[in-house]
């Protein structure tokens, strides 16, 4: 398995109905490409000033379909109209389990 975590920060102008978009755009990528085993994603609890806004856990086969998942037309799709428009801030990290 291969995991690609990531933080995102959005915009103080974003709004819940941009944060929802950013997770059912992300939970929806699974059943489109191929390798993606598992989405999970989840808000922060505003508890902290200053944590990121969303954190999101995608499991893959393997790296192959992490390097795959990158290009993709739906996960690129996500990025460009639902990501991109209100992000502030992002940090990803990939791990070989």
């Amino acid at each position: 398995m291969f995991q690609h975590i990531g933080m995102l920060t959005l915009v103080d102008e974003a709004t819940a109905e941009n944060a929802d978009a950013i997770v059912a755009g992300l939970l929806a990528l699974p059943a489109t490409i191929p390798g993606l085993v598992e989405a999970k994603v989840d808000r922060d609890a505003g508890l902290t000033p200053g944590n990121a806004t969303l954190v999101f856990h995608l499991t893959f086969a393997d790296q192959a379909a992490w390097e795959g998942y990158r290009t993709h037309p739906d996960h690129v799709a996500v990025i460009k109209e639902r990501i991109a428009p209100v992000l502030a801030a992002k940090t990803f990290v990939q791990v070989a389990a």
